[in-house]
């Protein structure tokens, strides 16, 4: 099941996510972390332009590692890119490239849905005429609303949609993003399984501001426990089959993460699971841009 796993690489290029105790790595951990995936046969790796030098640092490990043309790698325009200027998206992709070591991008995604607005403004030709070139393969989009998403799929270039979906998360499903996206042919690929780390803390660990998500923690950890699973093994083990036909994304902070996550999501344990009990989790837990800042 490992083809269907991509490394998120974030954290290797700043300090990601409310449980991250170790902040960025250095070369030879992230060459530690991507070497342990590799060898697990995880071959896809998801970085973006505004994760810090993380582009840099893969492409560093990619290297060193001699694994660069063994590897397929989706990486994110900026957010601030002026969309409307094709020879600036050129040469962001240029230096993606660049940064990485490689020929081609396997994917370029639009790091923000409200990009998409300036699809028929240039920004759709200047990526068509990037896949012409073969410095890309494939386009797509990072999702934060069902709906978008939706009107995404009916865009013929657009080939794939990254989106969050989680055992807490299930606004895109019950949208009908999957359905769709099947139907269209179109890849999905699913980040925040671990919801940037919330759903794996230890209660007594939550921040003070986070208390609120309390509740739905402890529900997962009572699941859990009653199966003889860790929570991990439960979130994995459920984004591994609800979702069948999509990659999942994940990152780690370290390659024992890496192992146990790959151990989690393979897992042929079996396990019952009721649609209904997070059906109506608020949208301040489900989304980290609405969760109050340090010291809020």
């Amino acid at each position: 099941m490992t083809d269907r796993i991509v490394l998120g690489t974030a954290g290797l290029g700043m300090p990601y996510g409310i449980s991250n105790k170790t902040g960025k790595p250095d070369l030879n951990s992230a060459c530690d972390i991507v070497k342990t995936a590799f060898d697990q046969g995880i071959t896809r790796f998801d970085t973006a332009q505004a994760y810090g030098d993380s582009e840099e640092v893969l492409g560093s490990v990619f290297d060193k590692l001699k694994i660069g043309s063994d590897s397929k790698v989706y990486s994110k325009l900026h957010p601030q890119l002026d969309c409307c200027d094709p020879e600036a998206v050129q040469r962001s992709v240029e230096s993606s490239l660049r940064k990485l070591g490689l020929k081609q991008l396997e994917g370029l995604l639009l790091h923000h849905e409200d990009q998409l607005s300036f699809w028929d403004k240039g920004l759709g030709d200047a990526l068509k005429g990037l896949v012409t070139q073969g410095k890309i393969k494939s386009i797509g989009v990072s999702f934060y609303t069902p709906q978008k998403a939706l009107a995404a799929l009916d865009i013929e270039a657009i080939d794939m949609v990254q989106v969050p979906a989680n055992i807490l998360d299930r606004r895109f499903e019950d949208a009908g993003v999957f359905k769709k996206a099947q139907e269209r042919n179109k890849k999905i690929f699913v980040r925040s399984i671990f919801l940037q780390g919330l759903l794996l803390m230890p209660l007594d660990q939550l921040p003070a501001s986070m208390k609120y998500a309390q509740p739905f923690l402890r529900q997962i950890e009572e699941m859990a426990s009653a199966m003889n699973l860790t929570r991990q093994e439960l979130v994995l083990g459920y984004a591994a089959r609800q979702w069948p036909g999509s990659f999942v994304l994940f990152g780690a902070e370290n390659s024992r993460q890496v192992l146990d996550n790959v151990k989690g999501f393979s897992s042929k344990t079996v396990f019952k699971f009721d649609d209904n009990i997070f059906k109506s989790v608020p949208e301040n837990i489900l989304n980290p841009m609405l969760w109050p800042k340090s010291g809020d």
